[in-house]
This record gives structure tokens, sequence and C-alpha cells, in this order.
């Protein structure tokens, strides 16, 4: 199920490990803090802090890449072809999630008038860089979400 770039490779989102840790660890330490101070435990609050650090490390190579073919997605299953660039009529972020209006009839589903999420991406690493998706629908000839 592996797919090799085409052309210039793009980074459009790519997870970032720690904002996904620090917040469960932090949660951690504090409940740490309260079962020794308190001799309390939140045996639930510990649990579901160790399964998102868990999640957050399962998760941290997952990146939504584009080429001149069309969109790549890379999680831990490896690198796969999700779209070429001729399927797509719609493209753009909502939220985390990277969503694409393929073309198709009215009633196809994924279709022109139903997404489908390409990829989540926990906590983009995007603030400090500039945004390729412009010039990359530009390029392409594909909409962006919010154009009609």
């Amino acid at each position: 199920m592996g797919a090799e770039p085409v052309g210039e490779l793009l980074v459009l989102g790519q997870s970032r490990v720690w904002p996904a840790v620090a917040v469960p660890s932090a949660m951690v330490v504090g409940l740490v803090v309260v079962a020794v101070l308190l001799d309390w435990v939140s045996w639930g609050g510990l649990v579901l802090s160790a399964a998102s650090m868990v999640l957050a490390f399962v998760r941290w190579r997952n990146a939504v890449l584009a080429d001149d073919a069309g969109l790549l997605v890379r999680d831990r299953g490896g690198l796969r072809r999700s779209y070429a660039w001729s399927e797509i009529e719609r493209m753009g972020w909502q939220g985390n999630s990277l969503v694409v209006y393929p073309r198709g009839g009215p009633y196809d589903v994924p279709g022109p008038n139903a997404s489908v999420t390409v990829a989540r991406i926990s906590q983009p690493r995007r603030a400090h860089l500039a945004d390729p998706m412009p010039a990359l629908l530009q390029t392409h000839g594909i909409k962006a979400l919010s154009e009609p």
C-alpha cells in the first residue's frame, strides 16, 4: 500500500507530539500530587491521561503531503496516495482535518456535495510557516472550501 512521491513534496500538515503529551503529563503530575497529599488516587484520570499520551506517540509521524500527482497521507501504515489533483473539486482544512470534495455527480458519496476526511492531524505544525495550500489550490485549479 506504499506510494512513492512524484516531483516536489510539500508538507500541508504534520502532527506534533509535545503539545499532545504536555497536557496529559501535567494532568498526571497533578493527580500524583493529589494522591500523595490526600491519599486518594483517581485511576480513571490516570488511565485516560496515559492513553492520550500513548495515542500522541503513535500518531506523531502523521502528515498530509502534496506532490505533483496529488495528495499523500503518511501514518503508521506508511505512505499512501489519497486523491489525484484531477479528482478533487474543493479542498481545505476544517479544524485539524483535511477535507476533500471529489469530482463526480450530484448524488455521489463522497462527491461534490459530500465531503470526505482525508486525514486528521493532531496539533498541526503550521504556526510559523507560510501555508502552501492557497498556491497549491490555484496551481491545480481546485476551489477552497470557502468558495461556492
